[in-house]
């Protein structure tokens, strides 16, 4: 109903200077009809062009930005699903260095989640992590939880216990160095700013002395 009415609006005040342009055309030309109808119609569409592009906003943009935020939404339940079996995996573990893996790898998943709901603009800087390594994050640490459950261990569960312990381990460092990443983007962006602000100020200082 908004949109229906800003278009009225404006149709209404581009007729409106349409008119007025004719107006002074066809005094200006000494009256004639022709020309001054002319540029009349000119000025209308290009009225209505300019007033419609600033005061109605793009609906098929408006449409984008609203299915990449209902993306990010449901990308956000799914990676929180996720962090909550890591949640709970943390307390089914013995082993203490475990523990403490699984727990660095929770509170970074939960620090990046955090980070894109917070801004969801950041979802592509962190969607390598979301997608890959957070969902690497949750298969293993669902699967080491089921081995180390396991009442009897031979050499093959024990071996796979290993492999599943290793694979958590440099999963962790490789979040890191991707959390890393994604921060140093937010550094390097200050940088540039604080930079901006500094040679505004200098223009700034050169303008008052001069």
């Amino acid at each position: 109903m908004k949109i229906f009415i800003r278009r009225a609006l404006i149709l209404i005040g581009s007729f409106n200077i349409s008119v007025i342009v004719f107006l002074i055309a066809l005094f200006s030309s000494g009256f004639q009809f022709t020309i001054s109808a002319l540029i009349s119609l000119i000025t209308f569409f290009t009225s209505y062009s300019l007033l419609k592009k600033k005061f109605i906003p793009n609906s098929n943009l408006n449409k984008i930005v609203n299915k990449e935020k209902k993306y990010v939404a449901q990308q956000m339940k799914e990676a929180k699903k996720k962090v909550k079996e890591i949640n709970n995996a943390r307390f089914r573990v013995r082993s203490i260095f475990v523990f403490q893996t699984i727990n660095n790898v929770y509170k970074m998943s939960n620090k990046v989640i955090k980070m894109i709901e917070t801004e969801p603009q950041r979802f592509r800087d962190a969607s390598h992590f979301i997608h890959q390594h957070l969902d690497s994050a949750a298969i293993i640490t669902d699967k080491y939880v089921k081995l180390v459950s396991q009442p009897v261990r031979d050499h093959t569960i024990k071996s796979s216990i290993r492999e599943a312990e290793d694979g958590l381990k440099s999963l962790e460092k490789a979040m890191e160095r991707e959390l890393i990443s994604i921060l140093n983007n937010d550094i390097t962006n200050l940088d540039v700013e604080l930079k901006l602000i500094k040679n505004s100020e200098k223009n700034i200082d050169s303008t008052l002395k001069k």
